[in-house]
């Protein structure tokens, strides 16, 4: 209960004190409310499970009423969803123009579009099920709170699913408090009203179904999840049954489905996917941050980020193919898989942003004890730097320190699990690695 009132009463604090304190107190926040969080879904396990469980639970709402009520100021995207939905309610195609194209003035406002980022040469950029949502949102109202109600609708639909399955696997209901007080979540979700909370929670709630049984019914949701974000589609070679065609012919008609009230755009449906590459540095192979750690050391290397990208999908499809092809197909394993892939994409795409990360917090409820999920979760946090004036390392060597960090950790828990399984680790461990460092 202590604990719990601590970490309420940071989080009614925590905008004034980033406001006040800048950067360095948004990271002691950040670690304080993580070391929480980490307490509560480990060492309370020797409390009463029921009331543990209600109190984190009720902490974890309090904890997001001061978030939900601040503006949004880490990022301006939750502005964009609600254009979006505008604009759809309009009868105009979200991907057909930019904000600032003159076919849209007189849905201008003072509120909303000023603060829409990239609103002259970007059309959006959110897949078909996440326009949906914008739609069926703004239709309530046209204002952050109700954006960011949705959101907080599908972040608690991902902690009850979460609950759903930990229940099912036979672990502590208490392990919920790694991702229901996750400084990250609360920022990116409630603080941010970022449209990873919804991915993020349906992607939960088809895992439950899968377990449960009903992988064509998870393989749909996923689905829809992937078209709010495209991370979720990394759970498909989880639920697939070699050699099963009605699971890619589902996918494939339901996402035909879900674009074709947009088409009439044509390949400007895909909106600024590939403008976003550019930006980001993806589409000319650069972007990635450990071929620039490697090049500090030995100098430039030509073609290293072409190389990186190549290797990375190559990795990332191999895995998934092993993933499909897994002997155990228990509900244990499934987990353990559906958290590899996802880390060891976000781990090879590097991303720039921290709420990607999102999609790797709820598997600290399964894994509290991986320092690998920890690091890539906080730390990611230290890529915003937004108070004007405030003395922070340059963002180059932030990253740097984060992604050099990650390393030692993945070296740290692999060499855990070579202690807990008494061998050396080989490809065809990779799905199950992470179960003997957890459950120990």
């Amino acid at each position: 209960m202590a604990v719990a009132t601590c970490v309420v009463a940071l989080a009614f604090c925590a905008p004034r004190f980033h406001a006040a304190g800048g950067f360095a107190a948004f990271c002691v926040m950040a670690f304080v409310t993580a070391a929480a969080s980490a307490w509560a879904a480990t060492a309370s396990h020797r409390m009463d499970e029921r009331r543990c469980v209600m109190i984190i639970l009720v902490a974890a709402v309090a904890m997001r009423v001061p978030f939900a009520l601040a503006a949004p100021y880490l990022s301006s995207d939750i502005y964009r969803y609600i254009w979006d939905g505008r604009v759809q309610a309009h009868g105009i195609n979200p991907y057909r123009y930019v904000p600032a194209a003159p076919e849209l003035a007189t849905l201008r406002d003072q509120l909303i579009y000023p603060n829409i980022n990239r609103a002259d040469y970007a059309p959006t950029i959110y897949p078909p099920a996440a326009q949906i949502l914008f739609l069926l949102s703004t239709r309530i109202s046209e204002s952050m709170l109700a954006m960011k109600a949705c959101m907080l609708a599908f972040d608690a639909l991902g902690v009850a699913s979460l609950l759903g399955i930990l229940r099912y696997l036979g672990m502590p209901a208490q392990r919920i408090a790694a991702y229901a007080w996750h400084p990250l979540v609360l920022w990116e979700i409630a603080g941010n009203g970022h449209i990873d909370a919804a991915m993020t929670g349906t992607m939960l709630l088809s895992m439950w179904m899968f377990i449960t049984r009903s992988p064509l019914q998870a393989a749909a949701v996923t689905t829809f999840a992937g078209l709010m974000k495209p991370i979720a589609l990394l759970a498909l070679p989880v639920y697939w049954k070699p050699w099963d065609w009605r699971m890619p012919a589902m996918v494939v008609v339901l996402a035909a489905m879900l674009y074709a009230p947009y088409l009439s755009v044509g390949w400007k449906v895909f909106g600024f996917a590939a403008g976003y590459a550019a930006e980001e540095g993806y589409k000319a192979g650069g972007g990635f941050w450990y071929p620039d750690l490697l090049q500090l050391l030995t100098g430039p290397i030509a073609g290293i980020g072409r190389a990186y990208l190549v290797a990375a999908a190559l990795g990332l499809g191999v895995l998934a193919v092993r993933i499909s092809f897994r002997a155990d197909r228990s509900a244990r394993a499934s987990m353990a898989s559906a958290a590899v892939i996802v880390v060891v994409f976000l781990i090879l795409l590097t991303p720039h942003y921290p709420w990607y990360y999102l999609a790797a917090t709820p598997f600290l409820a399964f894994y509290p004890r991986l320092l690998t999920l920890w690091v890539l979760t906080v730390g990611g946090l230290q890529m915003h730097d937004v108070i004007i004036g405030d003395v922070v390392p340059d963002y180059g060597v932030r990253q740097m320190i984060f992604h050099s960090a990650v390393l030692i950790v993945i070296a740290w828990d692999l060499y855990r699990h070579r202690r807990a399984g008494g061998r050396q680790i080989s490809p065809s461990d990779v799905n199950q690695a992470i179960q003997p460092i957890t459950e120990k």
